[in-house]
This record gives structure tokens, sequence and C-alpha cells, in this order.
């Protein structure tokens, strides 16, 4: 059995097993973690991926959904190469969105398409913009880089209001579910977590590369329809907290 760094294959085996269980408990804060650790001691993401393939969850929607959650935490905290391998198993990704068994529910099916989806449109987005990671925290960019051409900044922050859309659009659907099912799982409560710690990651981005981007533009006119979708943007982010803060999230899952 390959053990090095101090966790071995059977450590993220095990972790990824009881964190994409079937029951409608959150994925556990420890075993999403040994995830995330565990790229970073191997510099690797080679093992969590093959191991992750390997799961039967494609007949049970309750873990499909938790495999996107976990998938998910480890893109945004895991080690950079997390979302190479992600890239390269986009194909895998896709494919979970089609898989759905005969008792399934129309709201689960469009949440996980919803949460697929945006999780592709993540690892196109950071394999374009080799420079963020996965939190898009701005100390780790280089901004100067991509302002310093006007029409490559522009492009950049184009990108990130698309993605802060489609983050957008996702949080939608799940509010949509919760708003209409009685029984609300613990599981889909948890999305929320890393869904808000990434809209409010680009959020601060956004007004970081603006801000950028105003002292290197010659004209103000140019940048104005990318404030006007970062201002439209804002007002929604401010309702979506604001929605989060009338339910109980599940903070203690991660």
């Amino acid at each position: 059995m390959l053990s090095f760094g101090g966790h071995s294959n059977l450590d993220i085996q095990t972790s990824l097993k009881k964190a994409c269980t079937a029951d409608s408990a959150a994925p556990k804060r420890k075993h999403v973690r040994a995830c995330i650790v565990y790229t970073w001691d191997h510099k690797s993401s080679r093992e969590f991926w093959h191991c992750l393939k390997l799961l039967p969850i494609q007949s049970n929607d309750t873990q499909i959904f938790k495999t996107l959650i976990v998938i998910h935490k480890v893109l945004q905290e895991g080690h950079p190469t997390c979302l190479i391998g992600g890239y390269k198993n986009i194909n895998w990704l896709e494919s979970l969105g089609r898989f759905s068994n005969n008792d399934t529910t129309a709201g689960h099916t469009k949440l996980i398409r919803e949460y697929v989806f945006y999780l592709e449109q993540k690892l196109r987005f950071h394999h374009d913009h080799r420079g963020f990671n996965g939190m898009f925290e701005y100390e780790e960019y280089v901004s100067l880089r991509t302002v310093s051409d006007p029409n490559e900044g522009f492009e950049s922050i184009m990108d990130l209001l698309s993605l802060q859309d489609s983050l957008d659009n996702l949080q939608r659907v799940i509010f949509s579910f919760i708003r209409h099912t009685s029984d609300i799982s613990e599981y889909v409560i948890s999305s929320l977590v890393p869904i808000i710690a990434e809209s409010y990651g680009i959020y601060k981005f956004l007004i970081s590369m603006l801000r950028a981007l105003y002292r290197s533009s010659e004209s103000d006119e140019v940048i104005a329809p990318l404030k006007d979708r970062f201002d439209a943007q804002h007002h929604r982010l401010f309702e979506f907290y604001a929605d989060c803060s009338s339910i109980k999230i599940q903070c203690t899952a991660f």
C-alpha cells in the first residue's frame, strides 16, 4: 500500500467513503479536511480523483450531491494540482449530471445538474486563468500583470463576472429547492457553505481588479459596463447573504 507524507492511499479512500455517505447528514469537516490535507501532503491530486471515481455513487442522488460538495471544497482549499486534475476529469464530472435513479425527484435532478455545471465553469475558468487560486484570494495573485494590458484586464473581469452569475444561478436553484421542500436535508443546506465563501472571494477580487483597471484606464466609459454588472451582482449577493442568515447554515460541516 502506497504510503508517504504520513498519509496512505487507504486514508483518502476511507475519508471519501465517510464524507459521501447515503444518509442526509452533511459531509463532516474532519473527513473533507482529510482529503484536502492529503493533496497538500502529497502535492498531488491524482489519488483523490482516482479514489473518487471508484466510489459507487451513481445510483444515489444524495451521494452524488455530497460528492459535489466535497469536490467543491477540495478545489477551493486543496493543492493547486486539484484544479488541474479536476479539469482533466471534467468529462467524468459532467457524467454525474446525467445520473439519476428512478425514484429521484425533479428537484434533486436540477440541484445536481446545476452544481455540476457550476463546477465545470469553475474548472474552465481556472484553466484559462492560471493565476487564480481555488478561493480567489487576491493576495495570491499578481493583479498588475493582468490589468497592465487593459484588454486582458477587461477580459479577466468579464470572465469573473460570468462565473459569479453562474454561482448565483446555483444558489437560486438551491434556495428554490429549500423553499419547496418540507423535509430539508442537512447536506443540501451545507452546500451553501462553500458557495458563500466562493461568492465573497470573487466579489472581493472583482473590487480589487476594478480599482486597478480604473487606475490604468484612460476612459471610465470603457469600464462602465463592467461596473454596471458588478453593481447588479452586489445587490443579488446582498439578498443571497440575507437569505442565508435566515436559515441554519451547517457551518460545522466544514
